[in-house]
């Protein structure tokens, strides 16, 4: 009898924490359909089969979790400062989800709302590349889905646009020389010098502790690897997005929303935190052997399917004859 209370006890034990890692609101109200991704690596802490884990890092951050149907009431339940702009910038956007992707639906949708300052500084100058790069495809901004908001100065104060993108400096015009100075001067009378271009305006830069960014959690997912790539052991890895994949492939990064809580709107509270792992890792020997197998296994599968199907057809064209010749008899 010993030895059966200790596989029930584990049992208790852990299935709590099993479940805890469960987001249920996939199962009740669905996914965008353009959520594409999955938690890449197991959720019980061990390392992904097949690979070497070259590093770990991980973060937690603090945010604040709205519906759309919070937007126009004043804060610190809703948005109403930013209650049109928000709405204007996600009309013009395909609504990425929330937490795993779950859709809501309606005004029920969610959106995540952090201090500028708190986003950590990688994904700041993301976010600003993607506000200043502009794409024959995309005059819109559509695929753009992190808003940068400023903050009102007065109270009742309502903001209407994103921030301008940062100014990016140029470099002074050269002096210049005697010769082409000497030049100028021998340039025949009368004619009329050009006129000099007048600096650009210069807006002066909003701090980031003046700003708030908005975006559906959905947004995350596409970057998770930038938000706790500072200062890792692996950092160089976790900025370039180019080794992110979906799923684990040799030296590659991947990344999971690992945990996430719900504000309690029940007391008219808007917090909660959202924790992200990533790893960078590498195929094993003994990985690449199995994948190798495995796909190999997959082929000859796949082959048997299309010489299955074959002859199922051929089978069913020479019946279909053989039925004619019977007739015409």
């Amino acid at each position: 009898m010993r030895n059966l209370h200790v596989p029930l006890l584990l049992t208790l034990t852990f299935t709590p924490l099993t479940l805890a890692g469960i987001n249920w609101d996939v199962f009740e109200y669905g996914v965008v359909p353009s959520f594409k991704w999955s938690r890449p690596f197991p959720d019980d802490g061990t390392d992904p089969g097949g690979f070497h884990v070259n590093c770990r890092a991980e973060g937690t951050f603090h945010a604040k979790l709205y519906k759309l149907k919070d937007l126009p009431l004043d804060p610190p339940t809703g948005l109403s400062p930013w209650h049109d702009a928000i709405e204007v910038f996600l009309s013009k956007r395909d609504f990425m989800g929330s937490w795993d992707g779950v859709d809501h639906k309606g005004n029920d949708r969610e959106i995540v709302v952090m201090e500028y300052v708190d986003v950590p500084g990688p994904v700041r100058e993301w976010i600003e590349a993607q506000q200043q790069q502009t794409d024959e495809r995309d005059k819109n901004g559509s695929r753009w889905m992190f808003a940068v908001f400023e903050k009102p100065k007065k109270e009742g104060e309502k903001v209407y646009t994103t921030v301008r993108p940062k100014v990016t400096p140029h470099p002074a015009p050269a002096e210049p020389t005697s010769s082409q100075q000497e030049q100028g001067h021998g340039q025949a009378a009368g004619q009329m010098q050009e006129r000099p271009v007048e600096a650009q305006e210069h807006t002066p830069d909003i701090p980031d502790k003046d700003k708030i960014v908005v975006f559906p959690a959905g947004a995350v997912y596409e970057i998770l690897p930038l938000w706790v790539a500072k200062g890792s052991k692996c950092e160089s890895d976790l900025m370039d997005l180019s080794k992110y994949k979906p799923q684990a492939t040799d030296h590659s990064v991947m990344a999971w929303v690992v945990d996430h809580t719900k504000p309690e709107r029940d007391h008219g509270h808007r917090a909660m935190t959202f924790k992200i792992e990533a790893m960078s890792v590498t195929e094993t020997e003994d990985g690449k052997r199995a994948r190798l197998m495995w796909e190999k296994m997959h082929r000859a599968i796949k082959r048997n399917e299309r010489r299955m199907k074959k002859e199922e057809r051929m089978k069913a064209k020479k019946e279909m004859e053989e039925g004619r010749v019977r007739d015409e008899l």
